[in-house]
């Protein structure tokens, strides 16, 4: 289980072992809400969660130091750059108000048991970007699948299940393209997602089945033929490409996410985070649990919003706001800001 506490923190649990785990995680929501109040903590994961489930959501890869990232684009009217329109961003902006013919900007996705949080958080981006530049005229959905599937080199890509990289999945869309293929059930598309929805929360009351019974592990497989057989368009037909993969600076993600949509954003998870219900999220108390990637879709004072793919049983409705502009758990100097201009 998790070790949750530092010492400050088990001051207020008279009694409690040095560690605390997720059986013990009322005592860590009192102790986030005394000492702060930007956000408010509270339980999303049953209490006999396992830690190498909570681990496998966050399943962002680290990349090797000499691994290069995507190119920053700069503000240019020059051929290879990016324009901005002249003068401020607005003060707030949400992309699914913006762009509301698109209803994949408010889907909140569900990654089930599967590190793939790179892989969905990619392909939900991709989906957006493309019914926007359609004027909502593609209501598809990129296949979160096909990249946890075939963008499979394990140093420069991703490993499937056990994580991977968002800025080469997006140079992978670009190079290789990708199918269409909506979440687990659905039939739709080329490439449905294979991992099974399932409860983080609510366990036997929430929507969907609890999570223990799915605890398996999926191991996607390419192939070059459509999964779905009710699906009438080949599999070379149906793929969508990229026209160029880029990274976004944090002083420019406001007026990026207001004039071309959604980018993926990568940032390091701390315990806490699993305990996030609202507010604008800080690390708090905790050890790092590793890396994770995610949707961001707006902006308002003071933070970034993102799409989880926890399922909308987790945090607000499966959304989080997340400090801006003093690089919270390295969201903004680390990696930056990836995404993929549609071809």
């Amino acid at each position: 289980m998790l070790t949750l506490l530092p010492a400050s923190a088990r001051e207020i649990i008279l009694g409690e072992p040095e560690t605390l785990s997720l059986k013990n995680q009322d005592a860590l929501i009192e102790y986030i809400n005394k000492v702060q109040s930007s956000w408010t903590a509270g339980k999303n994961f049953p209490d006999d969660t396992p830690e190498s489930y909570l681990r496998r959501l966050a399943s962002f890869r680290v990349p090797e130091d000499d691994l290069p990232r995507l190119p920053v684009w700069e503000e240019s009217e020059d051929e290879g750059g990016v324009t901005y329109p002249r003068g401020d961003p607005p003060a707030e902006f949400d992309a699914r108000t913006k762009w509301s013919k698109c209803a994949s900007i408010s889907h909140i996705y569900d990654q089930g048991n599967c590190g793939s949080c790179w892989a969905v958080s990619t392909a939900s981006v991709i989906t957006d970007r493309i019914c926007i530049t359609t004027d909502g005229a593609f209501q598809g959905t990129i296949s979160a699948w096909n990249i946890a599937s075939c963008c499979t080199d394990e140093v420069k890509c991703g490993a499937g299940c056990e994580g991977g990289l968002p800025a080469k999945a997006f140079q992978h869309y670009v190079k290789n393209g990708l199918v269409t293929g909506g979440e687990f059930g659905t039939n739709q598309g080329c490439m449905p997602y294979e991992a099974k929805h399932c409860s983080h929360r609510m366990g036997k009351d929430g929507k969907f089945p609890d999570c223990h019974s799915y605890n398996e592990t999926v191991v996607p497989k390419c192939v070059t033929a459509c999964p779905n057989k009710g699906y009438k368009i080949a599999f070379a037909k149906d793929k969508h490409f990229g026209k160029r993969a880029y990274n976004v600076k944090a002083a420019d993600l406001k007026k990026e996410l207001s004039t071309y949509g959604p980018v993926v954003m990568a940032f390091e998870v701390f315990e806490d985070f699993y305990l996030y219900k609202t507010g604008i999220y800080h690390h708090t108390t905790g050890k790092s649990v590793g890396w994770h990637a995610v949707r961001i879709v707006g902006y308002g004072n003071g933070y970034w919003l993102a799409t989880n793919s926890w399922n909308p049983e987790w945090g607000d409705h499966g959304t989080f706001k997340i400090k801006s502009f003093v690089d919270e758990c390295s969201c903004e100097s680390k990696y930056g800001f990836d995404t993929a201009e549609p071809k």
